[in-house]
């Protein structure tokens, strides 16, 4: 097989950002050339390296129009392999994706499938009848045939991989994928728009690192929440990451830690991450999870960043008590933590306290976010000056507390803000973050608290979240547009949703406010703890608007007893798991339930006093019932155990339904009121496969 491999200048640049797309690779073919003898096998390939690869399965039922899904897929791709086969340049669907992945400025590797560049690149011998068939059926849209050529021109002057008859399909296969994984782990962590005075503070722990150095450095950042560990912990990390090939980087190490499962979840990613291409085990327990890890740090040298742990028990758990003993000559661990006992407790024997800004850092980094300059102007000087000694010159509270500031645009505003942060007195950063909360109007705060507690653990979508709130009835873009002006969440360069750990909490603190005994009487539930009593005792009340209850696997058995009390809701070996998270006083209760191997089971009886609940998240819960709120605006029940639903009718406010990889589910279309359901929902999404049987019974 002949491969020339791309140069730096030769492919698109790959993404920038922290956080990953929603694929890996966006696979595009002709699929009558590739689909059976090529593209299945590239794309089970790339699929068991942990690679997340769009394929088009319907390709060859398309209409006139490419589906707006596809665009949407290579929109949310890191990159695209683009498999250019004889018969390629015939499809205008085909050429339509290929010019949409040229726009998108990504990582390109093409695959000259029994073809030669040059042709491609020119469009001629196989390539040119379908464009001169092209030309002549969009003859009145000559431009955007000149497109699809201009991105035929652009891929096949890429160096990319050559297969003829003599080339070996599996070695093609094995170094594409390869490729693959190199290039979507070089891709840097987003450090934000502004910093000030990070470069010096970076120096300075990259000379406690010595990364020329041998023996293995364990390096600590600690310091309060809001001073910018995490954004020093990337810096350092993109100063350092081309120097290893084995690399991870694990953010939010405590949110996950406290789900069921977290530590062996977070095991298993740093195991696949280090892998780098090979196949990596199934962990199936903490203990197999160390031993697995031990074997994986000591063959290689490897760079691996936890970020924001709170219990020392947790890194011995991740990375070993005793470090020297386990990782590889030259390895490096970079820990954030705002305690410092975790990492003395550890033993990690580089610290480093990230303190907070300097006045003058401070001050030029409140100015750029207030007033999108370096200095305050001299009407604003002292005002400022006194804004960032109360704020305690913490880089997110100056960021939040400046955005605020920056659609004032008076002096007597300012000042006004000033005499709030003064009768505060904030002893705590969440004193400053809830001034920004308050400045918002009702329905933007109704907004932010249900992105705080329900939707940004869930990696979610700006557009998605959008439909959602249109749904319920809110003008969700002009509110969402508001959060990020204010600096209370911030949209990654993929489109999701991101939030600081500090205002999330800030968020859950007002709602868990409302009541502090009594979680049913609260607006929003996130917690698994205070869920599951509210559920199983019936205890919720109007007060409930948005419920977030996601168990990760689907393990269900069938219940006889429908009635709502303790036997609704039954349990099986792996609730051990989720015990930990129940309350103290709860356990004994529910022990006997574990030890008959039964699984959780909801009964809509449970929801029937929650009569204000718009949003609900049972993902992978088996639910028994007929019925639910009528006033539910927003279900997502993604991997539905179900064959069927029982349910008798849908709330009549429903607009938005997610049953995304609910591969069990057929007969949901069997229901009566199927048709005029589906009419006034504005958002649905479902499997391919069950859209396909979807869209014949409405054509019945």
């Amino acid at each position: 097989m002949m491969m020339s491999p791309p140069s730096e200048s030769d492919v698109m640049s790959p993404t920038p950002g922290a956080f990953r797309l929603r694929w890996d690779v966006f696979l595009s073919f002709r699929g009558t050339d590739t689909r059976e003898t090529f593209i299945k096998n590239l794309y089970n390939s790339l699929h068991a390296h942990g690679v997340r690869a769009f394929r088009d399965d319907d390709g060859l039922d398309r209409g006139d129009e490419i589906a707006p899904s596809l665009l949407e897929a290579i929109d949310d791709s890191a990159a695209s392999i683009v498999i250019i086969s004889s018969d390629y340049a015939s499809s205008h669907w085909c050429l339509e994706e290929l010019a949409k992945i040229c726009e998108c400025k990504r990582l390109v590797l093409p695959v000259f499938y029994l073809v030669d560049p040059a042709d491609v690149r020119k469009q001629l011998g196989p390539f040119e009848a379908g464009f001169r068939s092209h030309e002549s059926r969009f003859k009145n849209q000559i431009e955007k045939v000149d497109k699809w050529r201009e991105a035929m021109k652009k891929v096949g002057g890429v160096a990319g991989f050559v297969f003829n008859n003599n080339s070996d399909k599996d070695n093609l296969i094995q170094r594409l994928v390869q490729r693959v994984l190199k290039e979507l782990s070089n891709t840097p962590m987003c450090v934000g728009e502004f910093t000030v005075g990070l470069d010096d503070r970076v120096e300075k722990a990259l000379k406690l690192l010595d990364v020329e150095s041998n023996g293995v450095k364990v390096l600590g950042l600690y310091g309060m929440g809001g001073v910018g560990k995490t954004t020093m912990a990337k810096a350092l990390f993109n100063s350092i990451v081309d120097r290893f090939k084995h690399r991870c980087f694990i953010s939010n190490v405590r949110e996950f830690s406290s789900k069921s499962d977290g530590l062996v979840s977070l095991q298993s990613k740093l195991i696949k991450d280090l892998s780098f291409g090979a196949v990596a085990p199934i962990i199936t327990d903490i203990h197999h999870g160390i031993s697995v890890i031990k074997g994986r740090v000591s063959e290689n040298r490897v760079l691996i960043i936890l970020d924001d742990v709170d219990d020392a028990n947790h890194l011995d758990i991740l990375i070993g008590k005793s470090k020297s003993n386990w990782f590889y000559e030259g390895s490096r661990i970079i820990i954030t933590t705002r305690d410092r006992e975790v990492l003395t407790k550890s033993n990690v024997n580089e610290l480093y306290e990230v303190k907070e800004l300097y006045s003058s850092e401070a001050l030029e980094l409140f100015s750029y976010h207030a007033l999108r300059r370096k200095e305050p102007t001299q009407n604003f000087l002292n005002l400022s000056k006194q804004i960032v000694s109360l704020t305690g010159k913490l880089p997110l509270a100056l960021e939040v507390f400046g955005s605020f500031l920056f659609s004032k645009r008076r002096v007597e505003e300012w000042e006004d803000a000033l005499e709030k942060l003064k009768i505060i007195r904030p002893k705590h950063l969440q004193d400053v973050l809830k001034i920004s909360y308050d400045g918002l109007d009702e329905q933007e705060k109704c907004i932010f608290l249900d992105i705080a507690c329900l939707f940004v653990q869930m990696g979610t979508k700006r557009d998605d979240l959008i439909d959602i709130f249109r749904g319920c009835g809110f003008r969700g873009e002009i509110a969402i547009s508001v959060l990020v002006e204010k600096c209370l969440i911030k949209i990654t360069e993929d489109n999701t949703l991101w939030m600081h750990d500090q205002i999330r909490d800030m968020g859950r603190q007002i709602v868990v406010d409302e009541n502090l005994v009594d979680p049913g009487m609260r607006s929003r539930l996130w917690n698994r703890a205070e869920i599951m009593p509210v559920i199983m005792d019936v205890k919720g009340t109007r007060c409930i608007q948005g419920i977030a209850l996601d168990f990760e696997e689907p393990r269900f058995i069938k219940v006889k007893d429908e009635s709502i009390s303790s036997k609704s809701i039954q349990w099986r070996t792996s609730v051990g798991n989720l015990l930990s998270y129940i309350n103290p006083s709860i356990k004994s209760y529910l022990q006997p339930q574990a030890e008959k191997n039964k699984e959780v089971i909801l009964h809509t009886k449970a929801f029937e006093p929650m009569v204000s609940l718009r949003l609900l998240q049972i993902n992978n819960l088996r639910l028994k019932g007929k019925f639910l709120p009528s006033e539910l605006k927003c279900l997502q029940w993604r991997g539905c155990p179900l064959e069927y639903i029982s349910l008798e009718t849908w709330p009549r406010e429903l607009a938005i339904l997610d049953l995304s990889n609910s591969k069990k589910l057929e007969n949901f279309w069997g229901w009566k009121g199927f048709k005029v359901f589906f009419s006034y929902l504005t958002y649905v999404l479902i499997e391919k496969d069950i859209y396909s049987h979807y869209r014949r019974f409405l054509h019945c």
